[in-house]
């Protein structure tokens, strides 16, 4: 990400220098993949809020058009003493719980205690460090209004589990900085395999309060950036997903993203497998940024032009059975923290066995910020 405080996986955070009464703009650094929240405030010593809410129109071709609350999520931190931390987020999806739409639930929430830099033990809900765009997934964050299909089918972000384990960052030179993050969690559940012996990952997130099984899932992530503006990532999610803890389900994934004056381009694939389905899920995206007119009409504001091809294979046993989308955008940010967002997205669909599908267009315009 080209703001703030580049680098994918700032990796250690400490909120409170010497804190005065009065209420003053924090933006922590959140280890282990959870990158920083802006315009967090004091609320008193040792606590601090945020968040960010995003609004988008959107325009379905042959099917209508609707305007969208999608997403009021707030951030509470707080510093318990100088090496442990607790951090959360919570999301109120589609106007929260009213009938028949949104959702309440926690996005995340960790209790972080800090050994050194490079080692430190976090557990709670967890945000699984599964590719790269799951740990950056926030509206403000991104260019476009959707997410990449990868990203919402084979990792299901937001992809949030129940789980502890261990994280840190180190430095091999002077330039290049490591992260990793290892923890194991509850995993999937048995409906990543729907009635008709199908797989289909994002229906079968496991429960934070409850494992199917026995079997720990294992998620891990290793990151490293050579130098500033260049970042690479292998990730992997494996575990027991059916009740009686004898299938496996293994999610592989890869993440890039390079940053060079006013050009970024950014990638993810990743693949799954799963015992008692012949054919395996892949899927990628590649994306690249254009940034303009910096500081043009405003101090600090910039215009972005954004085009991503999205692919997916449903089911590579099969010919056909995939969707690859493409999508153009143009948005403008008064302020690195919020943007204003113009989309193009056209989906062509192959069914399995079948011809390739007219492309279904959609249209949004959206607002996102953080507070």
């Amino acid at each position: 990400m080209s703001y703030p405080r580049l680098i994918f996986y700032t990796l250690f955070f400490s909120l409170c220098a010497v804190l005065s009464g009065e209420t003053q703009d924090k933006r922590p650094e959140l280890p282990g993949g959870q990158y920083d929240k802006p315009y967090i405030r004091n609320m008193g010593k040792h606590v601090a809020v945020g968040g960010y809410i995003d609004m988008e129109f959107k325009w379905t071709e042959g099917v209508g058009n609707t305007f969208d609350q999608h997403r009021f999520i707030p951030f509470i931190y707080a510093e318990v003493t100088d090496r442990l931390h607790v951090s959360s987020e919570i999301e109120f999806e589609h106007g929260g719980k009213v009938p028949g739409d949104g959702e309440i639930k926690l996005e995340y929430a960790t209790v972080d205690f800090s050994f050194t830099q490079a080692f430190n033990f976090r557990a709670g809900v967890i945000l699984s460090p599964l590719g790269s765009f799951n740990l950056l997934h926030d509206s403000p964050l991104n260019d476009l209004t959707e997410r990449p299909t990868v990203s919402r089918q084979i990792i299901p972000s937001t992809l949030s589990e129940s789980g502890m384990g261990i994280f840190g960052t180190f430095y091999p030179s002077n330039k290049a900085v490591a992260s990793y993050e290892l923890y194991l969690v509850n995993g999937f559940n048995a409906n990543v395999i729907n009635s008709a012996g199908q797989l289909r990952i994002r229906s079968g997130r496991g429960s934070q309060k409850q494992d199917n099984n026995n079997d720990k899932a294992l998620v891990g992530r290793l990151g490293f950036s050579p130098r500033l503006g260049m970042n690479l990532g292998v990730s992997f999610h494996t575990g027991k997903f059916d009740v009686a803890g004898k299938k496996r389900l293994t999610i592989l994934a890869i993440d890039t993203k390079l940053s060079r004056s006013i050009f970024e381009f950014q990638g993810e694939y990743a693949k799954t497998s799963a015992d008692g389905i012949v054919g395996k899920q892949q899927g990628a995206y590649a994306q690249t940024n254009i940034h303009f007119l910096h500081d043009h009409f405003l101090p600090g504001s910039v215009f972005t032009g954004i085009a991503r091809w999205n692919w997916i294979d449903y089911d590579t046993s099969v010919t056909g059975s995939s969707e690859r989308d493409f999508n153009i955008g143009l948005n403008f940010r008064p302020v690195e923290d919020a943007a204003f967002k113009l989309d193009y997205a056209t989906t062509y669909n192959t069914p399995a066995n079948g011809s390739r599908s007219a492309g279904i267009g959609r249209v949004f315009f959206s607002v996102a910020t953080y507070f």
